[in-house]
């Protein structure tokens, strides 16, 4: 029965998510890569090759166990997560780059998750199976769908767009807590079973790549918050499926719960950016020579 509710939520979060954001999406939006391809082009470069390589130190760095070291690195090879265009909202990120920039390492995580885990399969013994076809059914079948139906309703119907965000907005935030709340529950017990030296290095993970990303985001703010969230969040139902395929064994929920502690972990560590950048936001917008209230 648990099984089958994070299951539900899980693909329908991904699915709300997509088809909130394309409600408020404009066909022409996918111009701003053509008219930033430098921006995209960094971005793409820190969260498929730099984010990995800095895990792989780590990983050395601390010498984690086999399973906590494969854990961490699945994190940081599969990019995408779509919750990254809602943090983006709460963060006054660009919603524009966080939605063109999710859409781009879909596409691309095609081609480098098999790639990331066959060069770990060869440098580092680690025993993953994640081929393209496993990664297009999770990445672009959840993602592109619901977002291009959402961009329709937003193209044909625009008087209805508007309204039809705000309903779907809501279940998406019941499931988000429903989904939250059982994350919490099962991962939990397993922060504890983690150990210091391995949440220490992903506390640094994420620091390292949300630093990454915001300067790889360029002159403007929105953008850098944008691709920070993009570099330090990571696809957990991806990294699920992929250890789920990789260790057949494992329980569902077993897997559920590991994955969970490391979200929760990684949610924990962006705070302190999240915290500095709203600060940074909020001192942009007083004029020079005032003084802030």
């Amino acid at each position: 029965m648990l099984k089958t509710v994070i299951t539900f939520a899980l693909s329908n979060i991904i699915v709300l998510a997509m088809f909130s954001a394309g409600l408020g999406r404009r066909p022409g939006d996918i111009r701003h890569v053509l008219q930033r391809p430098g921006l995209y082009a960094r971005a793409l470069a820190v969260v498929l090759v730099a984010v990995p390589l800095v895990a792989y130190v780590l990983v050395r760095l601390f010498r984690l166990p086999p399973v906590a070291a494969a854990a961490i690195m699945l994190t940081a090879i599969c990019p995408g997560a779509p919750l990254q265009v809602n943090q983006a909202k709460s963060l006054k990120a660009s919603a524009t780059t966080s939605l063109n920039l999710l859409l781009l390492l879909a596409l691309c995580a095609i081609v480098t998750v098999p790639l990331w885990v066959e060069v770990l399969s060869r440098v580092s013994g680690f025993q993953l199976n994640a081929t393209p076809e496993l990664v297009l059914r999770m990445l672009l079948v959840k993602i592109l769908p619901p977002m291009l139906a959402g961009m329709a309703v937003n193209y044909f119907f625009p008087r209805v767009a508007p309204v039809l965000a705000v309903w779907v907005d809501r279940v998406f935030n019941v499931l988000l807590l429903a989904a939250a709340v059982v994350v919490i529950i099962l991962a939990a017990p397993r922060l504890k079973e983690l150990g210091v030296t391995t949440i220490l290095a992903l506390v640094v993970l994420v620091s390292v790549a949300d630093f990454l990303g915001h300067q790889a985001g360029g002159p403007r703010p929105e953008d850098r918050r944008a691709v920070a969230l993009a570099a330090a969040m990571a696809h957990p139902a991806l990294t699920m499926t992929i250890i789920v395929r990789s260790y057949p064994r494992l329980q569902a929920l077993e897997v559920a719960a590991v994955v969970g502690a490391f979200v929760l972990v990684r949610l924990l560590a962006l705070i302190p950016y999240k915290i500095w950048a709203k600060r940074r936001e909020r001192a942009d917008r007083v004029p020079p020579g005032s003084v802030p209230t």
